[in-house]
């Protein structure tokens, strides 16, 4: 039960992170300012581009911010050595509301008189899309791998809580001639379902919060081209649904388990 419900977490850990990462890498686009547009034509088109509904929110990034910006990641270390003066170009940072509407923005971006001709954007729509289409492929692999993960969860439990019956059929034969309804009977055995998959959700939980941050900095420091951060609360959230899959899955089963037994 606990190596299920471990695997439970890591699946939705997983199909977070793609999900995340497809996000990350298509709703911002950076669009390249040419070194001789004046910062008048860089404020209109950015005031345009604001008022795009499609747009979430543009912020203006100047050399001197970008080359710092360059300076300050690690994996640009032995680059910096060698930069003399300033060869980046300042940047409208553009963030999308709607994935689907990337494309037509970076159309937009490519039309405007103040763009860089020689690298106007940094969308790359073919790789967006394979990343994208793994996103899809991956979320439905997730919720396939956690359907079966319920369902041998709860065959888990039941099997438990049917053995433990087993062991108690006696006792259990006694209670229900002297007059015990089912669920006094059955709701020890379902109690200890719920206890059951609280503790082996906890344990799942524990060993995620452990493993979560230092796996997110190995990534980035292996990957550091992928805008991937340690986030507390998608910890809190996954806690919360976890536990509560654990104490459902655990009174599923062990009502199932003990159901039949008690009947009889």
């Amino acid at each position: 039960m606990i190596l299920r419900n471990l695997k439970f977490a890591l699946s939705s850990a997983w199909q977070s992170f793609w999900r995340n990462l497809a996000v990350s890498l298509a709703a911002v686009i950076s669009i390249n300012v040419s070194d001789d547009t004046p910062l008048q034509s860089i404020n209109d088109f950015q005031a345009q581009i604001a008022a795009d509904p499609r747009v979430a929110s543009v912020r203006f990034v100047t050399k001197d911010e970008a080359l710092a910006q360059f300076r300050a990641d690690p994996q640009n270390y032995v680059l910096v050595q060698q930069i003399e003066g300033n060869p980046l170009d300042a940047k409208l940072d553009v963030q999308v509301k709607n994935l689907n509407d990337v494309a037509a923005v970076d159309a937009m971006a490519r039309g405007w008189s103040g763009v860089d001709p020689t690298d106007p954007t940094n969308y790359q729509g073919d790789f967006i899309n394979r990343m994208l289409q793994l996103s899809e492929w991956l979320g439905l692999a997730g919720a396939g791998l956690l359907v079966i993960l319920l369902i041998v969860s709860v065959v888990i439990v039941m099997n438990t809580i049917r053995t433990a019956v087993y062991h108690r059929r006696k006792e259990i034969e006694v209670m229900k001639l002297v007059g015990a309804t089912e669920w006094f009977v059955r709701g020890p055995f379902v109690i200890e379902g719920v206890m059951t998959g609280l503790i082996a959700a906890s344990i799942a939980l524990a060993l995620l919060a452990v493993g979560y941050e230092p796996l997110v900095a190995r990534f980035n420091s292996d990957i550091g081209f992928i805008p991937l951060s340690y986030d507390p609360a998608f910890l809190s959230s996954l806690a919360r649904d976890l536990m509560l899959a654990g104490a459902l899955l655990g009174a599923m089963g062990s009502y199932i388990g003990v159901r039949r037994y008690v009947r009889i």
